[in-house]
């Protein structure tokens, strides 16, 4: 048994409380706790009891799927306080064969058991993957960019409605984003680089929400970066609650500002947008219309950053300080508090993916936590980051996992 005393308990408003743990379980949270018999007792008075980050949007290294990546994807996870995440579909090779799928998914379940796997839902740009094999090989993610064939969308929508899947959408139009490398903006005009117009976002996410309340799909909006795509899916959780939209912390904290210098550290998908624009997703924050918030983890190598901005990957790597980055800019800052952040962080994924024992710090639940430390404070020395040279605060100081 391990008990830990005197920790600041997010979801609990604040609360100092006693939490013991055993065997895999939080047993026990109380405003004090003698356990004679503990194996280990740790003094958490000032540090911040968190629940263990459930993040639904995690791609491994350079989008090259293997052993060797996916050890060091896990490596970093759980040094950021990851107990669960969804490894994306994304990949070289693609999880399309059902023998490979289930020879991975074995691999998986055996020494990573808190990864959950999603499956691209085409296989080429104009066929269908095979969805019901996967599904009945345990996959219930389906991931798919917005700007497929229209009927091949609405055939994914027919396909997860009979089997009670997960639909991960990315909303993005191609032709509309015209080639574009970063926002379409001051930006962007002022270094000479084509830019991706909201417009692209915006008119993909109100297209799949209209597919999603005619078949009632769950449906998470992957990574969104405007104040309007967030809106309509708002308006539209008023008559289907499961609709979730989800947001990268660094499009809250960031904005295209982060481009100067043709840096390539800041190209992300979808870009970094205006300072306005970020103001406004704040605003959405701070309204209660962002369900989920994500470190949109997909790092790259240097030799795929360090070349010409329009040649460069999208991508960040960004696991391991994703609670400080969130603290610094949104807790610190007052934007929320701490209950709130662990909603959008472990709760809410947590009960997308039907994670009944994770996401919140509470008896009965298994003990993923972390102890984070609010008065820390490091400047980011990593080079090949956008928060280079910043001043993050908070620090993880002790991790547990139930498994």
């Amino acid at each position: 048994m391990v008990l830990i005393k005197n920790a600041s308990v997010a979801g609990l408003g604040g609360a100092k409380r006693d939490i013991l743990l055993h065997e895999g379980k939080i047993v026990k949270i109380a405003e004090s706790i003698d356990c004679g018999a503990c194996f280990e007792v740790v003094d958490a008075e000032g540090l911040v009891a968190f629940p263990g980050i459930v993040d639904l949007n995690v791609r491994v290294e350079n989008d090259q799927l293997s052993l060797e990546n996916l050890e060091k994807l896990y490596a970093a996870t759980r040094k950021g306080g990851v107990s669960h995440f969804v490894l994306s579909p994304r990949t070289d090779p693609l999880i399309e064969n059902r023998t490979f799928k289930a020879l991975l998914a074995g691999e998986l379940k055996q020494r990573y058991p808190n990864i959950q796997l999603a499956i691209k839902a085409l296989r080429t740009p104009e066929k269908l993957n095979a969805i019901s094999t996967m599904v009945r090989n345990g996959i219930r993610i389906v991931q798919e960019n917005s700007d497929i064939n229209g009927n091949l969308l609405r055939r994914i929508y027919e396909y997860s409605k009979m089997h009670g899947n997960l639909f991960f959408v990315f909303c993005e139009n191609k032709i509309l984003n015209d080639s574009g490398v970063m926002n379409e903006g001051e930006v962007s005009f002022r270094l000479g680089l084509p830019g991706i117009s909201k417009i692209g976002e915006i008119s993909e996410v109100a297209k799949v929400v209209q597919m999603s309340l005619h078949y009632d799909v769950p449906t998470l909006f992957q990574a969104l970066s405007t104040r309007r795509a967030v809106a309509l899916i708002a308006d539209a959780k008023q008559r289907f609650p499961e609709l979730y939209a989800e947001v990268s912390v660094h499009h809250l904290v960031l904005d295209e500002r982060a481009c100067d210098g043709f840096n390539t550290y800041a190209k992300l998908n979808p870009p970094l947008r205006s300072p306005e624009d970020r103001e406004k997703l704040i605003g959405e924050l701070k309204a209660g219309n962002i369900d989920v918030l994500t470190a949109l983890h997909s790092p790259k190598s240097i030799i795929h950053k360090d070349v010409a901005f329009a040649e460069a990957m999208n991508g960040i790597d960004a696991i391991e300080n994703y609670l400080s980055v969130a603290y610094t800019y949104l807790v610190k800052t007052g934007h929320i508090d701490w209950d709130r952040l662990a909603i959008l962080m472990a709760e809410n994924p947590a009960k997308i993916l039907g994670l009944n024992e994770a996401g919140a710090i509470a008896e009965g639940n298994a003990a993923n936590l972390i102890l984070f430390d609010p008065n820390a404070s490091f400047e980011v020395e990593e080079q090949t980051t956008p928060y280079f040279g910043q001043r993050l605060y908070g620090k993880i100081v002790r991790t547990f996992f139930a498994t």
